[in-house]
């Protein structure tokens, strides 16, 4: 029994310095900065704009627009715009993670007034506008405004068909009918990928047998090697397995 544990950690440790060592020849022999990568502007040209049930204006964009590994991909406007936004949140590049503007415009027309003794107001569902009268022939007046749309962001995946991969799309809208979206800036830093991942867990397998025992796997990209050590309830035996598994598919 000692024995069989013994092997089981050994080649799990085997696994493991082989990858490490790998790893590190190949990150000596290809260690390419990030900044000889494409430049990536902030602008999202892929936009698409439609109109809801309510007449409010949408702009969806896919979620994988302007996504990138590392800061030093943006071209330098970008990362002007990047380090302002920075220096206004008081954080470091490497806090930042997800930052979007949108530009709308807001244009109304022969908007109808009603007149009092002091002034011209205009006042909707959103908007409240009023122009105050000077006191005498000499003042100018001036101008009283406010606004109360929602401004609205949502996040949401559709299939082609229930086959078909998950499509995960960002959309923004504002709830005044007279909004206009007319461009989207983004940017967002693409987590690391872990790539190496050791896992362990309790194990119950039956092959016409209760089996119980401990499993550890290695994880590395999609390809995980591991070992379960298991007691089989009805012999009475502990037995050793190993495994190999390959990700074909991921939904």
């Amino acid at each position: 029994m000692r024995n069989n544990i013994f092997i089981a950690l050994l080649i799990v440790a085997v696994i493991v310095l082989s990858y490490l060592l790998i790893k590190s020849r190949g990150s000596k022999e290809t260690g390419i900065e990030p900044a000889a990568k494409e430049a990536v502007k902030a602008d999202v040209k892929n936009i698409v704009t439609k109109m809801d049930r309510e007449g409010f204006e949408h702009t969806v964009m896919s979620d994988k627009e302007n996504v990138i590994k590392s800061v030093n991909q943006l071209d330098t406007n970008a990362r002007n715009k990047l380090d302002s936004v920075n220096v206004l949140l008081g954080i470091k590049d490497k806090q930042i993670e997800h930052w979007i503007s949108y530009s709308a415009k807001l244009e109304g027309k022969l908007l109808k007034a009603d007149r009092t003794d002091t002034s011209f107001r205009y006042e909707d569902k959103w908007a409240d506008i009023e122009y105050v009268r000077g006191k005498d022939t000499l003042g100018s007046g001036h101008f009283n405004f406010k606004y109360n749309a929602d401004i609205n962001y949502a996040e949401y995946w559709k299939r082609s068909h229930f086959l078909a991969p998950k499509k995960h799309y960002i959309d923004f809208w504002i709830n005044d009918p007279r909004a206009t979206i007319n461009g989207v800036k983004r940017i967002k830093i693409e987590p690391k990928e872990q790539k190496f991942k050791v896992e362990s867990s309790s194990i119950i397998m039956y092959d016409g047998r209760v089996n119980i025992g401990a499993d550890v796997g290695i994880n590395i990209g999609k390809v995980k090697l591991g070992g379960s050590y298991m007691y089989n309830t009805v012999t009475g035996e502990w037995k050793p397995y190993y495994y190999t598994k390959f990700k074909i598919v991921e939904f």
